[in-house]
């Protein structure tokens, strides 16, 4: 389970994990740390601050997130979690499972890339919603039948073991269910879109139960924070429980 502590366990160097205070792009990190009940230091940092770190030159590549190891400093999201699936024992050792747990972990940023921007673009709400609609009706079904397709035999995705693709394809059923942002939350009709976009696919709904099962992702579910949606741009103190 994840730690707020910054304390070492198993030989390993502290590992403090800096992000804002939504899901977004650090939850597959989280969630395959907390699998592998690898102890890590879980930084929520305000956009001031990040900015902050941003214009000191403090962040590599000037984004969030970030992975210190030992106090070394990392970035990119994607790179973190195949090294915490490495720290956790969750990336195959076979190189042939290797490159079907990344290929899968890649998929599923295709989907968040087709996501994501509709809750940035400069439109009127109206607009955004219609956006919205077209990415549940059309966009999605077509991704979601290629990992139904994954999902088929009814057990975890690479070599019979639960690994960092399994927590990947969780996670974007994750924040796929979730609003994306507040425009979303607000309309009934297009948060049940999101709500409901996973039935049809019971090979992906039961993959997702059996991945919240595992003991360290129970515990992380339980414990990290509830939104009402992952727009770090709009959410105040008040929407956090």
């Amino acid at each position: 389970m994840a730690s707020t502590s910054p304390e070492t366990a198993g030989g390993l160097p502290p590992l403090k994990l800096s992000y804002f205070r939504v899901r977004g792009r650090a939850e597959l990190i989280r969630l395959t740390l907390s699998a592998g009940g690898v102890p890590f230091e879980d930084e929520r940092v305000s956009r001031e601050e990040q900015q902050r770190r941003k214009a000191a030159g403090e962040l590599p590549f000037g984004q969030f997130p970030t992975l210190s190891v030992g106090g070394q400093l990392f970035a990119q999201s994607y790179s973190i979690a195949k090294y915490a699936a490495r720290l956790s024992g969750l990336m195959p050792s076979d190189p042939l499972d290797v490159l079907k747990a990344e290929g899968v972990v890649d998929a599923t940023d295709d989907v968040r890339s087709k996501l994501v921007p509709i809750r940035y673009l400069p439109v009127e709400p109206a607009a955004r919603l219609e956006r919205y609609a077209q990415f549940f009706r059309d966009t999605l079904p077509l991704w979601l039948r290629h990992f139904e397709k994954l999902c088929a035999d009814g057990g975890f995705l690479v070599g019979g073991a639960l690994s960092v693709a399994d927590l990947a394809v969780f996670n974007m059923c994750d924040y796929l269910t979730l609003p994306s942002c507040e425009v979303l939350a607000a309309s009934p009709e297009h948060a049940a879109m999101a709500a409901s976009c996973l039935d049809g696919f019971p090979g992906l709904q039961a993959h997702r139960r059996r991945v919240a099962e595992v003991p360290g992702v129970a515990a992380w579910l339980e414990k990290r924070p509830k939104t009402p949606h992952d727009n770090v741009l709009t959410l105040t103190d008040a929407d956090f429980s």
